[in-house]
């Protein structure tokens, strides 16, 4: 049977009349009559008797019936996943972010991008740049979001936000300090640093060469989620992206804007020779969103905008 002949055979079984059957599929009833037909002589089986003017299938027509449902539940269940993804409302989405990403924009963006599209599952991952890029290129993920990328001839990328890097302080050790501050104030606490490595990591590293300030980490790590724990628990003093500023609970950290900024740009990335989908260009929408709200809070916390 083919999958003509199985829509007529169902329908013609669910209304019980060739008519029926025919306004069902929107076709002629000579149509449904010359496919049954068709079908009959293909299979070599009489799948229904007429009795009274209505269609009653035979023994062998409803053995047909009882697998035919399940091909023809599988089939509703193909169109409206086609109707799903066509509207973006299913899927799953395979994300890498930078660490500092997945402190608390991520988290967010997911939660209300899941809201509107329950239906959509996630995999999300931190990486580092390299190996973020090196994800995107064998296709372990679908999408990344990442600081400062540099171009790459196997992966797209679009600019989705920008920020300054800001100085944290454990609360009240740093009450003195008004206004946008120097470098050379963080020599005054053990300073806390990130690798130079990282993207954010250089960008401090290139500002303090520059500016011959010689700040040496006392401590160094890996992310900048630790530096700001690290912070928090009165180990010293460190510079760290907004968004990770931003996620700590205000008790706990004063924030400080730099009075020379150092401003960084964040990027949607993806493997150039895979079309975005509908979903992922939806998401980096929401992510988008969420990153602005987040840094509105911000500046309301900081009594002035931060330049970027």
């Amino acid at each position: 049977m083919r999958l003509r002949h199985i829509e007529v055979f169902h329908a013609i079984i669910v209304t019980g009349t060739v008519s029926g059957a025919a306004r069902l599929l929107n076709v002629s009833q000579p149509a449904v009559t010359k496919i049954l037909q068709h079908a009959e002589d293909q299979i070599g089986l009489t799948l229904f008797q007429r009795i009274r003017g209505r269609l009653h299938p035979t023994p062998e027509g409803l053995a047909l019936f009882a697998e035919v449902q399940k091909i023809y539940s599988g089939l509703e269940s193909l169109k409206k996943l086609a109707r799903n993804l066509k509207d973006g409302k299913s899927g799953r989405l395979r994300i890498a972010a930078s660490p500092a990403l997945c402190i608390d924009l991520m988290p967010q963006a997911i939660s209300r991008f899941r809201k509107e599209h329950p239906d959509v599952s996630f995999e999300v991952e931190t990486h580092h740049y390299k190996d973020l890029v090196d994800a995107l290129l064998i296709q372990d993920v679908d999408l990344g979001f990442a600081f400062d990328a540099t171009p790459h001839p196997g992966l797209s990328m679009e600019e989705i936000a920008s920020g300054a890097m800001v100085a944290i302080f454990q609360k009240g050790t740093a009450d003195h300090l008004t206004g946008p501050i120097d470098l050379t104030a963080m020599t005054r606490w053990p300073f806390i640093g990130l690798r130079a490595g990282d993207p954010l990591g250089a960008l401090l590293h290139n500002a303090l060469t520059m500016g011959d300030i010689a700040l040496v980490p006392e401590i160094e790590v890996k992310t900048n989620r630790i530096a700001l724990s690290l912070v928090s628990r009165g180990a010293g003093a460190a510079i760290v992206d907004a968004y990770t500023a931003a996620s700590d609970q205000a008790e706990l950290v004063d924030i400080k804007p730099l009075r020379v900024p150092l401003t960084y740009r964040v990027q949607a990335l993806w493997a150039r020779h895979r079309p975005q989908s509908l979903l992922a260009r939806q998401f980096i929408q929401t992510f988008i969103a969420v990153e602005r709200e987040s840094m509105a809070s911000l500046n309301t916390r900081l009594g002035s905008p931060l330049s970027a």
